[in-house]
């Protein structure tokens, strides 16, 4: 991470920022707040600002992640081109470039090359207003006196205004009336490194954080003016796959998995809040859950006092959705089966609406989560953590085994995992209960340690030892949601406490059923799973030479 400076293969400036949102007594507190954290006494400015943004009729900026604006201040006239935002996290970090010009009309035979690719192409007079921001910016410079190093500007900007969008009909003629206009508040604090350690960055937005009790702001001011016009579809986000590459540094293996998981994350927010799609809850989790496997996999490289603390956020989180996809799980997968065949109607009834009331209130603490100060803190805390290698010692010494190619490490780490998975699992016809527990927690940690692994290897067994443990895992995981239900089920019983009639005795008989159908289906499914382990077994480790 860098400040705001022209970049050395002359692409253009490149800012790097976050934003934090709250009420309007929130932001004035962050201007007390502020002073503290600053070595010099803060001197703010108060600037009168209106941007202008333009777009194609098809959008085809916003579709490239482009934007292209024209700011009005103190007379003068500023255009500016920013290109996707690739940051992190909390983190904001785009390509940009401004011009001064002679008015609010954008002029495209200013820009540089850079900016004309970033924007792609545009005729002449396709470009239209889209939406215009209105805001008053109270603006000062923080400085942070580094112990060993130069000191550190970082600006800290408290607007407050709105976004108007150009509501237009779909022949591209502007709407009359009522709804010729859509606005939206800003009410946001933005904080840009102009140079110095990207610690002090990340140290001042996360105590204005705290102390103001700031949320996480996600969007640019651009992005709202385009959800006015186009809300989009909170649909769930699925993982993609982690690539690394064999030259790779381990420290830079980690910070590739965090930001991955981090943007995995982040993505579902929206989808976890909306609740709608079951998908959205486990896909944060499952973004959790690599994180804190990631730390688990490299555990014999990283020094606990360093990453304790991310493993104790990284839980706390996971523990407020575990609730909600619990009964996700429940109500589709263990009460569907049998309710859908038929079982016990009226008593399914009953213990259905019963569940549904549990899932809502798990999706409550959900909610309520995502939107606490400890979880904005984690955000910011994490992408400090990614962008500064804060698990590593700073500087890290060449021959520190962080610093080290990944693949040096990547086969003993798999192999590890492997043992300890074959280990669990001997003797599966015979395991109990908490045996196999204990083997479906090493199939996924095993499941997760190919999947941030199996890209530095090209070999023809690799696919058939993939395919083989998600069989397994698919196997375990049904299980296991089995053993879980059993406890909903005691809690929906503690829930309704009664006599042999009634709410109460619909439960019981509907508890009965389902653990009875799927007691059946359990034993019907064991040939498949011993014959899956033994699938597993045979296949041989792709990352061993010759496989």
């Amino acid at each position: 991470m860098t400040s705001t400076a022209s970049q050395a293969d002359g692409t253009g400036d490149r800012e790097y920022e976050c934003k934090l949102g709250g009420t309007v007594a929130q932001l004035r507190a962050v201007r007390k707040v502020a002073q503290g954290l600053s070595s010099n006494r803060l001197t703010w400015v108060t600037d009168d600002l209106e941007s202008v943004y333009y777009d194609t009729p098809d959008m085809r900026l916003g579709r490239r992640g482009a934007t292209l604006r024209v700011r009005r201040k103190k007379g003068r006239f500023i255009q500016n081109v920013k290109s996707q935002n690739d940051g992190t996290g909390a983190l904001f970090a785009r390509g940009e470039w401004e011009q001064e010009v002679d008015s609010l009309t954008p002029r495209l035979d200013l820009l540089p090359e850079a900016a004309v690719e970033v924007m792609g192409l545009v005729l002449p007079g396709e470009l239209q207003e889209t939406f215009r921001t209105r805001f008053t910016r109270e603006r000062a410079v923080v400085t942070r006196r580094g112990a060993m190093g130069p000191e550190s500007r970082i600006e800290i900007a408290i607007d407050n205004g709105e976004v108007v969008a150009v509501n237009r009909n779909p022949a591209g003629i502007p709407v009359k009336g009522a709804r010729a206009k859509l606005r939206e508040k800003i009410q946001e604090c933005e904080l840009e490194l102009l140079q110095g350690d990207p610690r002090d960055l990340f140290e001042v937005a996360l105590e204005l954080q705290q102390t103001a009790g700031l949320t996480i702001i996600q969007e640019t001011k651009a992005a709202r003016g385009y959800r006015l016009l186009t809300p989009p579809k909170v649909v769930p986000v699925r993982a993609g796959r982690t690539v690394l590459r064999p030259d790779q540094s381990v420290n830079a293996a980690i910070a590739e998995i965090l930001r991955a998981g981090t943007r995995h994350m982040l993505a579902n927010e929206g989808p976890a809040i909306d609740g709608t799609d079951p998908e959205g809850v486990h896909q944060f989790r499952v973004a959790v859950r690599r994180m804190r496997s990631m730390l688990s996999v490299f555990s014999k490289l990283l020094d606990p006092a360093r990453v304790d603390w991310l493993k104790a956020e990284l839980k706390w989180i996971a523990d407020q959705f575990g609730p909600a996809r619990d009964w996700d799980v429940f109500v589709a997968e263990i009460l569907g089966p049998p309710k859908k065949a038929g079982v016990e109607p009226a008593a399914m009834i009953e213990l259905a609406a019963a569940a549904e009331d549990r899932r809502l209130d798990a999706y409550t603490l959900v909610r309520e989560a995502l939107k606490s100060p400890r979880y904005a803190g984690l955000v910011l805390r994490l992408s400090a953590f990614t962008e500064t290698q804060g698990w590593a010692p700073q500087p890290c010494p060449p021959d520190h085994p962080l610093a080290q190619p990944i693949m040096d490490w990547a086969a003993s780490i798999l192999n590890r995992a492997h043992k300890k998975a074959l280990r669990a699992g001997d003797g599966l016809a015979k395991l109990d209960v908490p045996a196999r527990h204990l083997l479906r927690i090493r199939l996924k940690k095993l499941r997760y340690n190919t999947d941030f692994l199996q890209a530095l290897y090209d070999t023809p067994a690799k696919k058939k030892y993939l395919r083989a443990l998600e069989h397994l895992q698919d196997d375990f995981g049904h299980l296991n949601d089995v053993a879980v239900a059993e406890t909903l089920l005691a809690d929906l019983a503690a829930d309704h406490p009664g006599g042999r009639g009634g709410k109460a005795a619909a439960i019981n008989k509907a508890s009965a059923a389902i653990m009875g159908w799927h007691a059946r289906g359990l034993h019907d499914s064991e040939p498949r799973l011993l014959t899956d382990w033994d699938t597993f077994t045979s296949a041989p480790p792709f990352w061993r030479k010759g496989k």
